[in-house]
């Protein structure tokens, strides 16, 4: 199956992480938001993707290319201007010849997506949701479903609701849907296309989930989807491995800093974002490849771990640290 992904949008709700860079490439832990959607596609099977693009799409096409170095194969719909979440397909409609699965950009999610492939054929749906329960419908599309999971009325951000099922804008489209409604511009599915099928009486159905699924499209969401990772709330197989082991060369240094300021510095290390965290240490993941583990020596300060596949390479991370901490330790009051 193939599997598109919505990443046009600007995402000012987002800003300023947006300013420059498009809301699908904010990063979590150092990785790209949608780095982690293109993994949890890979690790379910699916490796035939479709991306649209718009705002910043350079900035997509420059960090995936056509997706081999990620061990998939990336194609781009590029929308000369904002055309809605549903608005691409339609422009492109040419290019699908059977069901697709459809993900938001900013959704964040360890879904069973092969799980709910199989409802949407199982249930012999012309559009699949995937919806779930939230505390807060608020700036959600609310779903009611029969006995069945069909959909039977669906609302758009109501002022007033009632229930808490929502969609997460995760879709499984038969493509014929595509020509049977065609439309032209500026297209959503919520507002549009969702609507006027259940108008026609069309086989929508609901995948009710009990997944982690976090819509990061607000500067709170995305601080709490950042903290899940480090939490290890989400914890999936297509997340990184953010242990230690693989590379084959490893720098150990000692670093002091007075006691009263090893909480100062410690927080400011997290302020960097690291890969993993936990009380007592934290672990960098290098861009260039290798990674660095901090940890609170009671006596000394900090013990810095660097490993990499090269000897000089580890060197030169565990001495960047060193210096980072020191510098830190210069620049803080101490921790009464």
């Amino acid at each position: 199956m193939k599997a598109v992904i919505l990443a046009g949008g600007e995402g000012r709700r987002l800003r300023p992480y947006t300013l420059t860079v498009p809301k699908p490439m904010v990063p979590i832990l150092n990785k790209p938001l949608l780095e982690y959607t293109i993994d949890l596609l890979k690790s379910q099977g699916i490796r035939d993707i479709v991306i649209t693009t718009c705002y910043k799409a350079d900035t997509i096409r420059s960090h995936f290319k056509d997706g081999r170095r990620h061990g998939v194969s990336i194609s781009y719909l590029e929308e000369p201007f904002p055309l809605g979440t549903a608005g691409g397909l339609f422009r492109a409609r040419v290019r699908f010849k059977e069901p697709i699965l459809v993900m938001s950009g900013d959704a964040f999610t360890d879904l069973k997506l092969q799980d709910v492939i199989s409802y949407h054929f199982r249930k012999k749906a012309r559009m699949t949701l995937v919806t779930k329960e939230v505390s807060n419908p608020a700036g959600y599309g609310v779903c009611h479903t029969d006995s069945m999971g069909r959909l039977i009325e669906f609302r758009e951000k109501p002022e007033n609701w009632i229930g808490d099922e929502v969609n997460t804008g995760i879709y499984v489209l038969d493509p014929i849907l595509l020509d049977e409604y065609h439309r032209e511009g500026q297209v959503d599915f919520s507002k549009d296309l969702i609507p006027e099928l259940l108008a026609s009486d069309e086989r929508v159905f609901a995948y009710r989930t009990n997944a982690y699924w976090r819509d990061i499209g607000s500067p709170d969401q995305y601080k709490h989807a950042r903290e899940d990772v480090m939490a290890g709330t989400i914890a999936a197989p297509f997340l990184s491995d953010l242990s230690m082991k693989g590379e084959p060369f490893m720098t150990k240094i000692r670093v002091s800093c007075p006691k009263k300021k090893k909480p100062i510095v410690f927080a400011k290390l997290m302020e960097t974002v690291p890969s993993f965290w936990s009380s007592g240490e934290v672990v960098f993941r290098d861009q260039g490849g290798g990674r660095t583990k901090i940890i609170n020596d009671p006596e000394r300060g900090f013990i810095i771990y660097s490993k990499a596949q090269r000897k000089q390479q580890s060197k030169k991370l565990a001495e960047y640290y060193g210096e980072k901490i020191k510098n830190m330790a210069k620049g803080v009051e101490a921790y009464e």
